[in-house]
């Protein structure tokens, strides 16, 4: 390694270190590029007695894509959607040139990870499913992997079959968590208007909303609710009415394998409905006479 290497390994490094504040987004930057002259390096002394052939410059996207994955970036579902697939099409032509099926096989795991990722910025259900199915993709990834080891001791169509299998199973997987939303527009047509003392039920359930917005427990709040009309005289028929917007609402999953700006957003989001679905319920129970 020459003393230039060298200097521009430490700049770098040091940079990595001293960069805070605003600037602190920008660390894994200076961080990837001193990694990629490290490896270029021991790249070149490997070639040297081995024949290693690694495309150095689809090393340096790649070590960029990380970086962009890892930084805090602002509008995190797009930056880390394309920092995957950056990842996708350095890793694959990185691969290619050793084995060209776990090359294609990396490919899909991170072009489906860059697609799950953009979708967890979204509230559709398609969208939803897509960043559930997140962990079976990586199941997928590593059943396809062995499968492909394994293919000189499987007979006949067995590896075929076995490929299909997994493939089949990620597809199962997907349209199993896309779920459909709650039709509020229905319930709200079949909704009669509850009469009631207002001010009275509304202070009696503070303490159940609060737990409802901050912690999502909708149990407390369809108990106390319920008993507080039931207490009032209210038919049953009365009281499904009012509480089944909240007995209909389901918190949307944080996916097990995420990143902390992807749970946050989440968590928004779900507080967000949370506090409508509780705007609405109170709206109702204010019409009560």
């Amino acid at each position: 390694m020459d003393t230039g290497s060298i200097a521009a390994i430490y700049a770098l490094l040091l940079t990595y270190t001293l960069l805070g504040g605003r600037l602190k987004v920008l660390r894994p930057f200076p961080l990837a590029v001193a990694l990629y002259l490290i490896a270029d390096t021991i790249i070149f002394n490997l070639s040297q007695y081995y024949p290693v052939v690694i495309p150095t410059h689809y090393l340096l996207l790649l070590l960029i894509s990380v970086a962009i994955i890892t930084a805090d970036l602002p509008k995190k579902h797009f930056t880390t959607s394309a920092g995957f697939a950056l990842a996708a099409f350095s890793a694959y032509m990185i691969l290619k040139p050793f084995n060209s099926e776990i090359a294609l096989f990396t490919l899909a795991l991170l072009a489906f990870l860059s697609i799950s990722y953009l979708a967890s910025g979204f509230e559709g259900s398609i969208a939803k499913g897509v960043a559930a199915a997140r962990i079976y993709a990586l199941f997928a990834f590593a059943a396809m992997a062995l499968i492909n080891f394994a293919k000189p001791y499987l007979k006949g169509g067995l590896a075929d079959f076995a490929e299909w299998l997994v493939v089949a199973a990620l597809a199962l997987a997907v349209v199993k968590n896309v779920k459909l939303d709650v039709d509020t527009a229905k319930l709200e047509e079949h909704r009669q208007r509850v009469l009631a003392k207002s001010d009275e039920l509304a202070d009696s359930i503070d303490s159940a909303a609060k737990n409802f917005i901050e912690l999502g427990d909708k149990a407390g709040l369809i108990a106390y609710v319920s008993k507080a009309l039931f207490d009032a005289g209210y038919s049953e028929e009365r009281v499904a009415d009012v509480i089944a917007l909240i007995a209909a609402h389901e918190d949307e999953k944080v996916p097990k394998f995420s990143f902390g700006w992807e749970r946050k957003l989440i968590e928004s989001r779900n507080r967000k409905r949370r506090e409508k679905i509780l705007n609405e319920v109170m709206f109702r129970l204010k019409e009560l006479k």
